[in-house]
């Protein structure tokens, strides 16, 4: 570890580098205040130093003050995962298959959100980027390591899920206000241009149906990610009311702009 007088001595760029790599480790409450002071002293901030300056947000803070003095460009993979649940998660019996999605980003975003509402699986076709993806990744932020990523054709998904409920999340479809959400089930996502392929939406019409999100804006357009992450809050919404959910029940590991 660079010791606080060697930060010193460094140029001011140079210095700013260390500083924003070094507030991202886990470091001793000491080490960490004299961190704060250096930043305090490099960006003009003279207000004093106190426990509250080393919370994990104010570090948080200070790392992008110091991109702005360094004039870096922040992304999405400068992000810190945030800290996982202590003891086990929900799960619902729910899982959702994307019909080639195009961008890594949306797969990691929805793979993130299907954990962290309680789903059991994703499933993907073989067009739609892995979870293994650098991109999908950073947007996953290691929510692949606790639900279930895989590839699947949509006649095997079909062949395997049998005459279970499965519906789409489309266009022109109920109003996720009024949908009638199955206790469990599957719902079929399109990609970013094209959406859903008539053969997916077929099979979806023959079961449940499709489902919109209600939108009320001049644009009236959704991001897939943020599109599945509205869908997935309006179906455990339902299944906490009907005790749809498995309370302990802790997840296993993972074996493995179109508008709606």
């Amino acid at each position: 570890m660079i010791t606080i007088r060697k930060l010193e001595s460094l140029p001011e760029r140079t210095r700013a580098r260390k500083l924003m790599t070094l507030l991202r480790e886990e470091s001793d409450q000491q080490y960490t205040r004299e961190l704060v002071r250096l930043c305090r002293d490099l960006l003009g901030d003279l207000h004093p130093v106190t426990d509250l300056d080393t919370t994990r947000r104010m570090l948080s803070a200070f790392r992008q003050r110091l991109a702005v003095f360094l004039g870096i460009a922040v992304a999405d993979w400068d992000l810190q995962a945030p800290t996982d649940r202590v003891g086990p998660a929900l799960q619902f019996p729910f899982s959702v298959w994307l019909d080639d999605v195009r961008s890594p980003f949306n797969v990691g975003s929805i793979v993130r959100t299907a954990e962290a509402f309680g789903f059991e699986a994703v499933l993907r076709s073989e067009l739609t980027p892995g979870s293994d993806h650098p991109r999908a990744r950073r947007s996953s932020m290691g929510a692949d390591e606790f639900v279930s990523v895989s590839a699947l054709s949509l006649d095997s998904l079909k062949s395997l899920w049998g005459n279970r409920a499965v519906f789409a999340l489309e266009l022109g479809g109920i109003s996720a206000e009024r949908f009638g959400f199955p206790p469990e089930g599957l719902v079929l996502v399109g990609g970013e241009e094209l959406g859903l392929s008539p053969e997916a939406l077929a099979w979806a019409d023959a079961s449940l149906g499709r489902v919109s999100i209600p939108l009320y804006g001049r644009k009236a357009s959704l991001n897939v990610g943020v599109s599945f992450g509205i869908l997935a809050a309006y179906w455990t919404q339902k299944a906490e009311k009907n005790g749809s959910r498995n309370e302990n029940s802790p997840r296993s590991p993972a074996v493995g702009g179109r508008s709606y």
